[in-house]
């Protein structure tokens, strides 16, 4: 299954409702499925963003290729600075296996896969990450007015 190229209209609606949907209601606390709908809504800005100050309109193959989910990679093409940098490497819960612990570490790509899965960052926490999104999101804001 290949990625699907999308517009920058589309992405800069996906980010507005995904925004919207991620933030837990009454001030209560985000769970997995509210992080997970925060990360999606940096990356579809991220990408809005991206084409924005390509003045392009499609986020095409090529760039799908390219990007993926990692955000990071994203925000370094943009040049945002460090102050919006988010964790290079993760470290998820490990899990038992046949008696011994197997840990389960990668980049910043697999952080919607925890939350989509029902994982648990351990390093940094889900609530560093969150906290990192939200800051990103904000810049993204800015960027879309």
């Amino acid at each position: 299954m290949s990625a699907v190229p999308f517009t920058d209209r589309e992405l800069t609606h996906a980010w507005r409702e995904l925004s919207a949907i991620a933030t837990p209601v009454a001030g209560g606390k985000r769970k997995n499925p509210h992080r997970l709908l925060l990360f999606y809504a940096v990356e579809c800005g991220l990408k809005a963003v991206w084409l924005k100050r390509q003045n392009r309109r499609l986020f095409d193959h090529e760039d799908i290729d390219r990007t993926g989910h990692n955000l990071r990679r994203m925000l370094k093409e943009l040049k945002v600075g460090a102050d919006l940098s988010l964790p290079e490497n993760l470290q998820l819960s490990p899990f038992r296996q046949s008696g011994a612990l197997q840990p389960r570490n990668g980049d910043i790509g697999i952080l919607h896969q925890a939350w989509r899965y029902g994982g648990k960052c351990a390093a940094p926490s889900d609530n560093d990450c969150e906290h990192q999104l939200e800051q990103v999101l904000n810049w993204i804001q800015g960027e879309l007015k």
